[in-house]
């Protein structure tokens, strides 16, 4: 009799997790479900279970996404089509909020972390391009040659509605990312298109973005397509191509950051004005560009046309701290370099700055 019970309380543990799991996910092992395709319905990961990305995996629209502090994703290794990455489409939602001593990290499947068991990262700032990161993409204003208010993503397929983004709605709502750590990514996934650490496709400004860690990146940390979203207390440590790049006319603020490059990187700061009828407003405060260790890199560049502001930005070459420039006319400047950074507010991230 006691044979039997055991028995069924463990085909209901099992029955269990596959109601659990739905359609989205197989189970690898009992701590780790590996996750692909479209998630159908709303879902809930939590800090008990490693979620492993497998190619493409999109939240599409009408459906929500939360994720649980503490909480580790990783992602299987490819490239173009087959590229781990998560995508947030349009009128989809993340919900990702960690905290300063639990936070949600997003790596790779080579990357040995269990932070549960005091095991930290496996990896380090030389491994980068081992997924693709991840693409929100939402309904706000962007800035397009052709005039239209809306395009799809390079490298997500264009006959799907899950890779479109662009739209009239300034207060377009795509969720919140507060602090989320995301490593090790940057692939190719199109012609002319490698994916970045964090990609904001026409992202509306009543999204959340906020105590972001993005780590060795093979291109951009963290690029802006359009859209009005603010972002604030961003961390971007060695990239290989931009710490963060702005692009489509982003009208939106960037307000207490550090970039620090690496040898590898291009620059700190890269702004291209909108190509159509708007050429964007950006605005960056208080910020930190460190170039001690790439002192040949530029910490900023802007195309002839960028329309925005900085204030209290500097930059560090290891040698004095000196006042963040454009040489864009159209960029105005009240900034005398005296940074008003917080590092001690990036002591949860990887690198603790």
């Amino acid at each position: 009799m006691t044979h039997f019970y055991t028995s069924k309380a463990l085909l209901s543990s099992l029955l269990f997790a596959l109601v659990l799991i739905g359609c989205e996910g197989t189970i690898k092992t009992p701590s780790e479900i590996i996750i692909s395709g479209t998630i159908a319905q709303d879902s809930h990961w939590t800090a008990n279970t490693v979620y492993v990305l497998d190619q493409q995996v999109t939240v599409p629209s009408g459906v929500s996404l939360t994720i649980d502090a503490g909480t580790i994703i990783k992602a299987n290794p490819g490239e173009a089509s087959t590229t781990s990455m998560l995508v947030i489409a349009k009128g989809g939602k993340i919900n990702a909020k960690g905290t300063a001593d639990k936070p949600i990290i997003f790596t790779s499947i080579n990357d040995d972390i269990d932070l549960k068991n005091g095991k930290e990262s496996s990896l380090s700032s030389e491994d980068v391009g081992l997924w693709g990161g991840i693409i929100i993409l939402g309904d706000a204003p962007i800035s397009l040659q052709n005039g239209d208010d809306e395009t799809f993503y390079t490298g997500l397929n264009p006959n799907t509605e899950a890779s479109y983004y662009g739209g009239e709605n300034t207060d377009d709502n795509s969720g919140v990312l507060e602090y989320v750590s995301i490593r090790h990514g940057g692939v190719f996934i199109g012609t002319g298109s490698e994916s970045n650490g964090l990609t904001l496709c026409g992202v509306g400004n009543k999204t959340t973005i906020n105590q972001v860690e993005i780590y060795s990146i093979q291109d951009d940390g963290l690029e802006i397509f359009g859209g009005t979203v603010n972002v604030s207390n961003l961390f971007v440590h060695a990239c290989g191509d931009d710490g963060i790049d702005l692009d489509e006319g982003y009208t939106g603020t960037i307000d207490h950051f550090i970039v620090e490059l690496s040898n590898e990187s291009e620059s700190g700061i890269e702004i291209s004005s909108g190509k159509g009828n708007s050429v964007g407003n950006f605005n960056l405060t208080n910020g930190l560009v460190d170039i001690k260790s790439a002192s040949n890199k530029a910490p900023f560049s802007a195309d002839e046309k960028a329309v925005g502001s900085i204030s209290n930005i500097s930059v560090d070459n290891g040698e004095a701290i000196e006042a963040f420039q454009s040489e864009s006319s159209e960029v105005s400047s009240n900034n005398d370099g005296k940074s008003q950074v917080d590092k001690s507010i990036f002591s949860w991230t990887k690198i603790k700055a």
